[in-house]
């Protein structure tokens, strides 16, 4: 468990001491039990996604036709581990994983949460408790997927290998005024 806070604590200071309250981590096992749980993730693919790593833990096989079509646990997680081809490198695969998150999200809503919750919970970890994820799917129902939001951090990418993403300190407070209506101020150890 000491990773996570770490983990916390390192996101807090790029996001300039906006504090980080509970975290989730889920491996590719867990990711495919919940979609097949929710009946899959419908999903609109751009273009044929293959790809092939044998040396890749666990070894990756990728072949995905273009089209709209409903991704069982096995297949969202091949999306989801899919990098090669976008035009954007890998901003171009957080994009398509947002897109992933928000039909998820969407198909989750027409599920019973609380059903759905249970399944989540058994195959995240999380220092969320059952009875809080419960409570928060219960406080989802009547969402509509447009009311789900997804960002990637401001950022200025360096423009030669290896391509390091660095933060937009300036751009990274506007964000945060913008989602949380708040002016953002330096991190400190009181604000993790």
């Amino acid at each position: 468990t000491e990773k996570p806070l770490e983990t916390a604590v390192a996101v807090s200071e790029i996001l300039l001491g906006m504090p980080i309250n509970c975290y989730a981590i889920v491996d590719y096992d867990g990711i495919e039990k919940i979609v097949d749980a929710m009946g899959g993730v419908p999903m609109d693919i751009p273009k044929r996604m293959k790809y092939s790593d044998p040396t890749d833990t666990p070894p990756l096989y990728i072949d995905i036709p273009a089209g709209k079509q409903t991704l069982d646990g096995e297949t969202a997680v091949k999306f989801l581990r899919y990098r090669k081809g976008y035009a954007e490198g890998d901003i171009g695969r957080i994009k398509a994983q947002q897109t992933f998150m928000k039909s998820a999200f969407r198909q989750m809503l027409g599920f019973d949460l609380p059903k759905i919750a249970k399944v989540i919970f058994d195959n995240v970890d999380s220092d969320i408790r059952l009875r809080t994820a419960t409570s928060l799917a219960q406080k989802a129902v009547g969402m509509k997927g447009e009311d789900i939001e997804a960002y990637i951090m401001p950022n200025t990418l360096q423009d030669v290998a290896p391509y390091y993403v660095y933060p937009d300190s300036e751009g990274i407070a506007k964000l945060i005024e913008k989602i949380y209506s708040i002016e953002a101020e330096t991190a400190t150890e009181g604000g993790i």
